[in-house]
Parts: C-alpha cells; structure tokens; sequence
C-alpha cells in the first residue's frame, strides 16, 4: 500500500514537472491566437459600414441578454430568504434565434438571411410580447406571478430586439443603395 502510494505520488510530482513546463509554450499559443483573432475581426470590421457596425453590436447585445436570467423572485426555506433567477421557459428559442442571426448576418449576408432574419425577429417579439401579457403561460409556470419581479436585463432584451430590427432594416437599405449605385 504504502509502495503504491508513493510510486502515485511520484508520478504526479513528473506530471506536474511537466505540466509547468508546458505553461509558457501555452501562454505563446493562446496569445498568437488571441492576437490572430482580433486582427482579423478588426480587419473585418473596418470593411463594414456604419450600419453594419451598430447592427453587428445589436445582434451580439441581443444574443448576451438572450442568455442572461430575466426574472427574480426569493422564496423562504426555514426561515431564510433565497434569491432565485429565472430564465424564461422559452428561454432556447431567444437563445438559438439571437445565436443564429448573430453568425448569419453579422458575418455573412444574402437574400434568404434578410428573410430569415426579419421573420426570427418578429417571432421574437410576439413572443416576448405575449410573455409579458401572460407571463405564466409563456415565461415561468411553478411560481406565483405577484412574487416574481422582471429584470433589467428584460428589458434590455426588448430594446436590443427593437434595434437590431431597425438597424438592420437601415443596414440592408444602405446596402441596396450601395450596390444599385455601383451598377
């Protein structure tokens, strides 16, 4: 026992040796890769118009408070209060619609993504509205609707939907301007 023991000891005491060793190679990779990625973005980036710029931050707003918990409310256990977020029921629909037009139209753009995209958004926001009218049967249902509380981060979904929808709107009309004027 006491052999084994010392031989798991010993060759943890070599993995470790080794793992340190390996750290700065990794600090290189990461910061290669790190500066690869932002290079690349900032080179996209500065090929893109102004609309296209705010609409691209829109998105990745709309996708960040997609994923963030929306309600709030505390329940008691034994005499002492408890915090509890809340994400929506249909919390994975706003996720995968936000996630999808985040990549299809802040990296790559066509005819059908317009579509997609305006069709996901208005979904979104019949959704979100009719949540907010009948939160039980939309948002949560084990909790009593007077207990739980809506959070900024709500609200700040609503808002980043209304903008992403119109500087999209601005955005493909800038680009139809754009391209009709170099034809």
């Amino acid at each position: 026992m006491t052999n084994s023991l010392l031989n798991l000891l010993s060759e943890f005491t070599i993995f470790l040796k080794e793992t340190i060793k390996l750290i700065p190679d990794l600090l290189k990779v990461w910061w290669y890769l790190g500066k690869r990625i932002t290079l690349s973005l900032y080179s996209y980036w500065k090929t893109k118009l102004f609309y296209d710029k705010i609409f691209f931050i829109f998105l990745f707003l709309q996708l960040l408070f997609a994923v963030l918990p929306w309600f709030h409310y505390e329940i008691t256990f034994f005499e002492s209060k408890e915090s509890i977020s809340l994400s929506p029921k249909l919390n994975s629909i706003f996720i995968l619609i936000s996630l999808l037009n985040f990549f299809f139209l802040g990296f790559w753009k066509s005819s059908w993504t317009r579509i997609w995209f305006f069709a996901t958004e208005m979904v979104s926001a019949i959704i979100v509205i009719w949540g907010y009218l009948e939160p039980k049967s939309t948002y949560y249902d084990f909790v009593n609707a007077s207990e739980v509380t809506t959070q900024i981060t709500f609200y700040l979904f609503l808002g980043s939907l209304f903008f992403a929808f119109l500087f999209g709107y601005l955005s493909f009309k800038k680009e139809d301007e754009v391209f009709l004027h170099s034809h």
